[in-house]
């Protein structure tokens, strides 16, 4: 039963949920604490700029325990990675400088860290198909309660007033839950890049 459990758009205020949950989801869906040193940098680039700057599309699901799961992301790909490296990355390469090779260990910080000084874009073939992207996570307890079709619909019906026609999302390559999700709801596994994130992407597209 889903009556408990409200979708809306994401305010400030859910900022510190929403890095919470990128961190509790970011070893391809399952609770990466461990990873990591700095619980914040996985939030730092796949979630908070979405709520943080003005202009993203971004929804929360939230019950009596707070905010329990989250869908964020752009209309425009390209000019929002235009945005991040005008409004988002400088003041986060002043906070983690530059870390040299021989720091990536066991921890993933240093790989994050990387990934803020030099931001890999989505791919040509499949932004020119696909320009919206999103990036959704949930808890384990919105699991297996429709919270994940409430929240694309919603993210999906925002976009589409914005005149997006189609969206893209990247499944970690082992996130097989994942990926299982984005297809049941119409995302057609496009193209496959095993050298893109820590353990490859599967890029997912569909129409709006």
């Amino acid at each position: 039963m889903t009556q408990n459990i409200q979708i809306r758009p994401a305010e400030s205020r859910d900022l510190e949920a929403v890095y919470s949950i990128c961190l509790k989801t970011g070893d391809a869906g399952r609770d990466a604490t461990a990873l990591y040193r700095d619980p914040k940098l996985v939030g730092h680039i796949y979630a908070a700029p979405y709520v943080a700057l003005d202009g993203a599309v971004s929804h929360v699901a939230e019950d009596d325990l707070g905010v329990l799961g989250y869908a964020v992301g752009a209309t425009d790909t390209r000019a929002f990675e235009q945005r991040l490296e005008r409004d988002w990355w400088p003041a986060l390469r002043l906070q983690y400088p530059e870390v040299a090779d021989s720091a990536v260990g066991e921890m993933q910080d240093a790989l994050r860290i990387r990934s803020i000084h030099h931001p890999v874009p989505a791919p040509d073939d499949i932004v020119c198909r696909f320009p919206a992207h999103i990036h959704m996570n949930l808890l384990p307890r919105a699991r297996g309660k429709g919270v994940g079709s409430r929240l694309l619909e919603a993210w999906l019906a925002q976009a589409r007033s914005r005149n997006a026609t189609a969206v893209h999302a990247g499944v970690s390559a082992v996130n097989k839950a994942g990926l299982a999700f984005w297809t049941a709801r119409g995302f057609e596994p496009v193209l496959e890049a095993p050298e893109s994130g820590s353990r490859g992407t599967i890029w997912c597209g569909r129409q709006v």
